[in-house]
């Protein structure tokens, strides 16, 4: 079996710490939270919240910020887990809608020790009825970001984890992280109507 292995991006831009930059980003690209990020350094937890509207779905973006003072197995999977449960389809129509995956939640997890960390983050990437689960750690005090590795996740993760690198410098462009789930649901309408299309014609004959 091929051993999963994290990948560490290129070296964050220089500045304040990955925290900071990120949360003052999402807030430039119109996220919401209720709490400061004084009330961050007091509570170890803050959500930031956008609504995402793609054709004919609407879901939200959601980036959860939460200390950790020890980073594990365990740690991830659980908190994996318990997220995608909260942020899953629950109604009827938004289970309908869950192909589209278009609720996408990064959980950020903060290491207070200032040591590298290199969990491999790809087994934790979850899609649940139509919630797209995303583990980041944020280790500050090094300026160090751990993203899932891209080449064992491709589809509609990558667009996914390119923003996140968007947002905190690393990349100049622009992403689009729906393009292709979008994409991929207009391919399966069209599979549909060709298959029905067939059906009907071959009832004419």
């Amino acid at each position: 079996m091929q051993e999963l292995k994290a990948e560490k991006p290129t070296e964050s831009p220089a500045g304040s710490d990955p925290v900071t930059r990120l949360m003052k980003r999402l807030a430039e690209e119109g996220f919401e939270s209720d709490l400061s990020q004084e009330d961050f350094a007091t509570y170890g937890e803050m959500i930031f919240r956008r609504p995402e509207r793609i054709p004919v779905a609407a879901g939200e973006t959601v980036f959860i910020f939460t200390k950790v003072p020890e980073l594990n197995e365990r740690v991830l999977r659980q908190t994996s887990q318990s997220i995608v449960n909260t942020y899953r389809a629950k109604s009827t129509a938004q289970k309908a809608m869950s192909v589209l995956q278009s609720t996408t939640v990064y959980h950020c997890l903060v290491c207070t020790e200032d040591q590298p960390q290199s969990e491999p983050l790809s087994e934790y990437i979850q899609r649940q009825g139509g919630a797209t689960f995303i583990p980041v750690v944020i280790v500050p005090g090094i300026n160090e970001v751990l993203y899932p590795n891209l080449e064992e996740k491709g589809g509609s993760i990558r667009p996914r984890v390119e923003y996140l690198q968007y947002l905190l410098g690393e990349r100049r462009e622009r992403v689009n992280m729906h393009r292709q789930t979008v994409q991929a649901f207009y391919i399966s309408i069209g599979v549909v109507a060709l298959v029905l299309l067939l059906i009907v014609l071959s009832i004419v004959r």
